[in-house]
């Protein structure tokens, strides 16, 4: 551990210490990226040197520079020349492609490859796939201010301690130096920007993980799980983000290997999230992804799977939920070739497409669950005779349990408006469905099942399938509630009844309003100090000027449709003491002529008068 320490710190030393002078001899050359309006300044390029002249040197001081380790650093320094080449002199994507297929078949030729009993014949064409993968994966994410350096310094830290896990001390000192350099440059590449870290520092860094995650000694591992699972899980945030917008770009009609803006973290941005916090909210991700891949190391197979497919379903929401942010206004920096796009509605079937992917969520989490229940019963460990019964029962549940989802109309609902009505659905399906369960194993009559299962079970279903439908919900109120706010007007709303709610979720989801609702007002002394959907009542209405100075107040809205006009003209009289605007919610119902047309006020949600 001493060792993985001082080779983590001798190499975010020397990747500080070198970036400084990379930055110094970057603007005298003139080697800067070309401006857009995140990087309106010329910003030095090729970052990437000073992190591997890093890597290199703690790892041989440190580690002594094993075999092992120049089995990892020699293609991956291959790697960085190619990118260092795209960098000085931009290559063409299939030309750079084609390059990389070439570092990673020697790579592969001296020894990287994925080696597991009985697949080694498919083991050399995974291995490159998966070390071009990784090289394009970290290339691409490489799209933000400190983005690509932090995950990769993350993922290192990640893979360093798994390695040392594995019983592989060389692979985790690379890692740890591997690690540290990226932590060291990371300061200077952080928004706003000082210096990019280029494509020799991205592409070398997918490469080098990837090679790395195939170097240790559990490359030998008969179980193929652990042999790819681990690694997948800890380069999740990267291969996520490939695997996205190749699809979304197929879908929008750009071409692949010509967008740029329209990565996760962008879509983060069209959410309403700064850059800064786009940023950290991916290495959450990325941090939170690890974690669990150094967890489940210690998992058996049947576990693994259960607790990979939650993961992997609950990635599959996050995309669902990105892919609704609009991406194009950043496209006006970025030199894009539209095409037609993929009308989702035209393809056959398009209305069954929804309740499909509802339908499969939903069998991956009624497996996962009930696993998970049989190991809470048998406190980590299934005995031989319990796991036939989960495999015998499993088939039954999983067909019992959609045809009651069914039943109770649990699929092609909208996710993002379920309310209470739809969980109460939910708790009724479990109940149900854990009766016909009972109802099953008295028919089948497997051998000493245990009938608490059952119970588990319920419980671990309302969990998932009541967290599944309200992940998109608390996606959306995660980013609402982390938006910046900078171009928002703040506002308080007076009346904190069903009208004030009603305002407070529409100023919360109509971006076109420019709402940041601080706090309600209302003179009912019961609702004093409480919340509405995490937003305080302040005080009573007479306390308006007061925490309109104190809170910085910019527009009162009332929200009191039965409130006298006596009543309104006091609190605008408040207001005007305030000195701030004053607007009245009006809800109603408008008559439309035979041509359709209605006020313009009512368009865009509530009239605001």
């Amino acid at each position: 551990m001493l060792l993985l320490l001082m080779a983590f710190v001798a190499a975010a030393l020397l990747a500080a210490g070198l970036t400084r002078v990379h930055l110094w001899c970057g603007r005298r050359l003139g080697h800067s990226a070309s401006r857009d309006s995140f990087h309106p300044i010329p910003v030095p390029l090729s970052g990437g040197v000073g992190i591997w002249v890093a890597i290199l040197v703690a790892t041989v001081l440190v580690g002594g520079g094993g075999a092992v380790h120049w089995l990892i650093l020699g293609p991956s320094l291959a790697m960085f020349a190619v990118g260092l080449w795209d960098d000085l002199r931009p290559l063409t994507p299939q030309g750079k492609l084609l390059l990389q297929i070439f570092v990673s078949t020697g790579g592969v030729a001296l020894g990287l490859q994925f080696q597991t009993a009985g697949l080694e014949v498919v083991g050399v064409p995974v291995s490159i796939l998966w070390l071009v993968g990784m090289a394009n994966a970290f290339n691409l994410i490489d799209n933000m201010d400190g983005l690509a350096a932090g995950v990769a310094a993350l993922s290192g830290v990640f893979l360093s301690f798994h390695a040392l896990g594995q019983g592989s001390p060389g692979v985790a000192i690379a890692a740890a130096a591997f690690a540290g350099a990226h932590a060291g440059f990371l300061p200077f590449n952080f928004k706003p920007a000082r210096i990019f870290m280029g494509d020799c520092g991205s592409m070398a860094a997918g490469f080098f993980l990837s090679a790395a995650s195939m170097a240790g000694t559990w490359r030998g591992v008969s179980n193929l799980l652990f042999v790819v699972v681990i690694p997948l899980l800890i380069l999740a945030v990267p291969i996520f983000n490939m695997v996205f917008i190749i699809i979304t770009r197929k879908l929008s009609g750009v071409p692949v290997f010509h967008g740029k803006a329209d990565h996760i973290s962008y879509r983060l941005v069209a959410h309403g999230l700064s850059e800064r916090k786009s940023v950290a909210l991916i290495y959450a991700l990325s941090a939170g992804c690890g974690m669990l891949a150094l967890g489940f190391s210690r998992l058996g197979s049947l576990a693994l799977i259960a607790l990979i497919s939650i993961v992997t379903l609950a990635l599959l929401y996050f995309g669902v939920f990105l892919y609704e942010a609009s991406v194009r206004n950043f496209y006006s920096d970025f030199r894009v070739e539209w095409r037609d796009s993929v009308d989702l509605t035209t393809l056959p079937f398009a209305q069954y497409w929804w309740r499909l992917f509802q339908v499969l969520g939903d069998v991956i989490l009624i497996s996962g669950g009930y696993f998970l229940a049989y190991l809470m019963r048998f406190e980590g460990s299934l005995p031989a005779a319990q796991e036939r019964n989960f495999i015998l029962t499993l088939p039954y549940l999983i067909l019992g349990k959609t045809m009651v989802f069914n039943l109770f109309r649990l699929y092609g609902s909208h996710w993002r408006y379920v309310g209470v009505n739809d969980l109460l659905k939910i708790l009724q399906a479990a109940g149900l469905s854990a009766l016909a369960l009972a109802a099953g194993v008295a028919l089948i009559r497997p051998e000493s099942f245990s009938r608490s299962v059952i119970v588990i079970d319920a419980i671990v279903t309302v969990l998932l399938i009541g967290g599944s439908r309200v992940l998109l919900r608390l996606f959306r109120e995660f980013i609402l509630e982390s938006r910046s706010g900078v171009s928002l007007v703040r506002t308080v709303i007076v009346g904190a009844g069903d009208s004030g709610e009603l305002m407070l979720r529409e100023a919360r989801h109509n971006g076109k309003l420019g709402l940041d609702v601080v706090g309600f007002l209302d003179d009912d002394p019961s609702k004093a100090e409480g919340t509405i959907h995490g937003v305080r009542v302040l005080g009573a209405t007479s306390a308006l000027p007061q925490i309109c100075r104190d809170r910085r107040v910019e527009l009162a809205i009332v929200a009191m449709p039965s409130a006298p006009h006596t009543r309104v003209k006091e609190i605008a009289g408040l207001c005007r003491e305030a000195g701030i605007p004053c607007k009245i919610l009006s809800i109603e119902l408008l008559d439309c002529d035979t041509q359709g047309e209605i006020p313009a006020s009512n368009k865009n949600g509530p009239v605001l008068w």
